[in-house]
């Protein structure tokens, strides 16, 4: 590949990644596209396509292109015809780890809003993670830090690693108060997922517990978990994947306690951390030694210590002290009424779209620091939440 040269390569990229065109650009020629509008004709002469998951890549898509490297900055591939790519000596690469601090970020808020919804406390709370990957392990490590007690379901892992660090999911469903997905849709393997959270396992569900589906479209079965959520056996559901993307069911949007379009990953760290980890896919498919882009990691603000109504501050037991401190850097019921308009609007399609495209930066709490003054189990919490101490 060393017979590119900066102005021979080009590059295809979906133009509503942030900073994309920024991180690529000292590669090749940049074509930026909407990933909805990348199309056959738009790849024909290029070398190098970029996408997230919106853009599916397949045989429909690449034959009879000039493309060698697929790059995805998500952690996800069921969007790329991987099969077809290998056997078309395509070379590829995904991002997968990139956004877990930002998916376990969504989660820890959306357990925060319900639990200032429900007048209750979260700590002390069994949570059962589904899938204990990138972001499933990433979670369970916070989640345990900040006071929770958490089970692990990993048949994969269970198969390889000490059994006895996973339970069995039908085991562990009537345990758990929040149950939280983090699988890949697998169809194939001898561990498949597709519709993992069945008729069978909703009904094993704890009554009243909370479930939160953030993994991917079609390891639950949404039919089931609007019957379970309207009938009561369900406390509270939290959507932010959709089998039916991009236009999600109105029925399940309506049903959901929180409804979010496929944004838990959404971070703006997280997409320039998978954005880095594709440019140095690129990068190896090229044979090129190019200095590689740091990280950011710069403070972006202050936490503002919770008040109560009169003024007073919060205790950490208070129920909405963890929603009043998150809210702060992620807003998640906005981001729940924009998508609730977006789908209820005359083209939920193109909304779609344009809402995930359009979403309000945001950034890991790692770049936030904790206010002045905090005691020493305020501290410790928002350590363990993934925050700076104040200095």
């Amino acid at each position: 590949m060393s017979s590119f040269t900066r102005t021979s390569l080009r590059i295809v990229l979906d133009q509503d990644i942030p900073g994309a065109a920024e991180i690529f650009s000292a590669l090749g020629t940049i074509i930026a596209v909407p990933g909805h509008e990348i199309d056959a004709h738009v790849v024909k002469n290029a070398d190098v396509l970029i996408v997230r998951s919106i853009t599916k890549v397949d045989e429909t898509l690449l034959e009879g292109s000039s493309v060698g490297f697929v790059g995805t900055a998500t952690a996800g591939t069921d969007h790329l015809d991987i099969g077809f790519l290998s056997a078309s000596g395509i070379e590829w690469a995904s991002a997968p780890g990139a956004n877990a601090e930002s998916v376990v970020e969504y989660v820890m808020a959306s357990i925060a809003v319900i639990a200032r919804r429900r007048a209750t406390g979260w700590q002390g709370k069994t949570l059962g993670i589904i899938g204990c990957g990138h972001v499933g392990e990433r979670l369970a490590t916070r989640a345990e830090a900040a006071g929770m007690r958490v089970l692990r379901n990993d048949p994969p892992r269970a198969d390889k690693e000490d059994g006895g660090a996973f339970m069995d999911l039908y085991r562990m469903l009537p345990l758990c108060d929040i149950v939280s997905l983090h699988v890949p849709l697998d169809r194939s393997s001898s561990h498949p997922t597709v519709y993992l959270m069945d008729l069978k396992a909703f009904g094993l569900v704890r009554s009243g517990a909370w479930v939160i589906q953030s993994s991917r479209g079609g390891t639950m079965d949404e039919h089931r978990a609007v019957q379970a959520r309207r009938s009561g056996h369900l406390g509270a559901l939290v959507l932010d994947v959709f089998e039916g993307e991009p236009q999600p069911d109105p029925v399940s949007v309506d049903t959901a306690d929180l409804a979010t379009g496929h944004i838990a990953g959404y971070s703006r760290d997280a997409k320039r951390n998978g954005l880095l980890m594709i440019r140095d896919a690129v990068m190896r498919y090229l044979k090129s030694g190019q200095t590689r882009c740091p990280a950011e990691d710069s403070l972006i603000g202050v936490l503002t210590r919770p008040l109560d109504q009169d003024g007073r501050p919060m205790g950490i037991d208070h129920p909405s002290w963890l929603d009043r401190v998150l809210r702060q850097v992620i807003d998640i019921p906005s981001d729940d009424a924009r998508f609730r308009a977006v789908v209820a609007s005359p083209d939920p399609v193109r909304g779609f779209h344009t809402y995930r495209a359009g979403y309000p930066a945001r950034y890991s709490w790692s770049r936030y620091a904790a206010w002045s003054g905090a005691t020493a189990e305020e501290t410790t919490l928002l350590e363990a939440l993934g925050f700076r101490p104040f200095t």
